[in-house]
């Protein structure tokens, strides 16, 4: 069997960004109903479709993937042209009220699920339910098809996912007298774990993000709750650390964040992702809780050995879960050909596709792909565990508000400026606010 480097399995999600661009065969939805790649004109002849499809922050490292995929897909479907676009981050959001507005969207788009399901409230985003077969949905990770859902419905294709795993450093283990080839796997052990690293080394025990916005501290929060009650953070409509059947294993989880801060790299009120894969990267720290691709920057440290990954300690549940964060592609309602769109969707899903794009990091959606990976690389079968037992992340068209809210709250917490149960009433009344808007 054959074993995968980091280079094929660091997370894409978190790195790759939404898909915009120029429109090109965009409009009222055609009424032909013919099997995608067998349209027909009047005269008997295949119709020549030019679909477009649009992306935005995609790494460039993807495009020559892209560019692969799309000359393949044409020579099988020899009656449908795709015109593929890209947008930088900096201009995607405007761009696409514009595009939203005059009913100018792509024929196929890859973004971030809260855009997404606001065009979806608008009715600007197809439902996909109805094109896809039992066999496709069976071969999905349920948390990566769940999280693609609002209201029921399968507005959105997860193309990867990204939980949330804990990195540390082996030298450092060792300097500290903890064993790296048996890393911490409950709350208690990892903040043991933390303090001793803290106190018998040169380093911090913990790199703790603390900025509020990027959803970085709600997704440490949500991830961490996951697995002190060993269910779902989202119940479709709210939190269910708002519940007050819940209220217990927040203050657990917020308190288990906050005794952690103790042992983390000091001022945490300006720490973001990517400063904590530095303080990692540099020895400064001896754990930090990170997505998948923080092997990006850490990649010599692995193949060395200098850096293991764990999944999550376990909460009181007894079991270790994450939430998954996603990213996908959608059909807007305007497109004139929905089927051939689907058709297109559908081919970015086969196997060899997904292990086209595991070669720069994506993490496949399809268990067949994953399974044909083999069992010989540690780091793999440790994202395909966390995967195979992570919970949907709760994104709405409001998840940026309600994501500040919580980030805002934790960053006090960490600051030892409010209490856990303080912190989870703020964050339970700001939310609240949000949804009665």
């Amino acid at each position: 069997m054959k074993q995968i480097s980091w280079k094929k399995i660091t997370g894409y999600l978190l790195t790759a960004g939404l898909v915009v661009g120029t429109v090109v065969g965009c409009g009222q939805q055609s009424e032909s109903k013919a099997p995608a790649g067998e349209t027909s004109g009047s005269d008997g002849a295949q119709e020549q479709v030019t679909l477009t499809f649009m992306r935005t922050g995609t790494p460039e490292v993807l495009h020559g993937i892209f560019d692969s995929i799309i000359a393949d897909f044409e020579k099988e479907y020899p009656n449908i042209k795709i015109d593929m676009q890209d947008l930088g981050w900096s201009d995607a959001e405007k761009t696409l009220q514009v595009m939203a507005s005059s009913k100018t969207l792509p024929d196929v788009m890859y973004h971030l699920p809260a855009t997404i399901f606001d065009m979806a409230d608008k009715g600007l985003i197809e439902d996909l339910s109805p094109y896809m077969d039992e066999e496709l949905k069976n071969d999905m990770y349920p948390s990566l098809l769940e999280a693609g859902k609002y209201n029921g419905k399968q507005y959105l294709i997860p193309c990867g996912g990204t939980t949330l795993l804990y990195w540390y450093n082996t030298e450092l283990f060792e300097q500290a007298g903890l064993d790296p080839d048996n890393p911490p796997a409950t709350w208690k052990d990892f903040l043991e774990a933390a303090k001793v690293i803290d106190e018998k080394t040169d380093a911090a025990g913990f790199a703790m993000y603390g900025k509020p916005s990027g959803g970085e501290t709600s997704f440490v929060f949500e991830s961490l709750f996951a697995s002190e009650i060993g269910g779902a953070t989202w119940d479709g409509t709210s939190y269910t650390y708002e519940k007050p059947e819940n209220k217990e294993a927040a203050i657990n989880t917020l308190n288990f964040i906050k005794e952690l801060t103790k042992y983390s790299q000091g001022s945490v009120e300006e720490t973001g992702r990517f400063d904590i894969r530095t303080m990692l990267r540099d020895g400064h720290v001896g754990m930090a809780l990170d997505a998948v691709n923080m092997a990006n920057q850490i990649q010599e440290g692995l193949d060395s050995g200098k850096f293991k990954v764990a999944q999550l300690p376990a909460g009181s549940s007894g079991k270790s879960m994450s939430a998954v964060n996603i990213g996908g592609f959608f059909i807007p309602t305007n497109s004139e050909h929905k089927e051939e769109a689907w058709t297109f969707l559908r081919y970015l899903m086969n196997t060899e596709n997904q292990k086209a794009h595991s070669t720069y990091g994506s993490i496949p959606i399809l268990k067949s792909e994953a399974a044909s990976y083999g069992t010989e690389d540690p780091y793999w079968n440790t994202i395909i565990k966390s995967v195979d037992e992570s919970v949907p992340e709760g994104i709405t068209p409001k998840t940026n508000a309600l994501w500040l809210v919580t980030g805002e709250q934790l960053q006090l917490l960490m600051m030892d400026k409010q209490d856990a149960e303080t912190t989870l009433n703020n964050i339970i009344e700001g939310h609240k606010e949000i949804y009665e808007e």
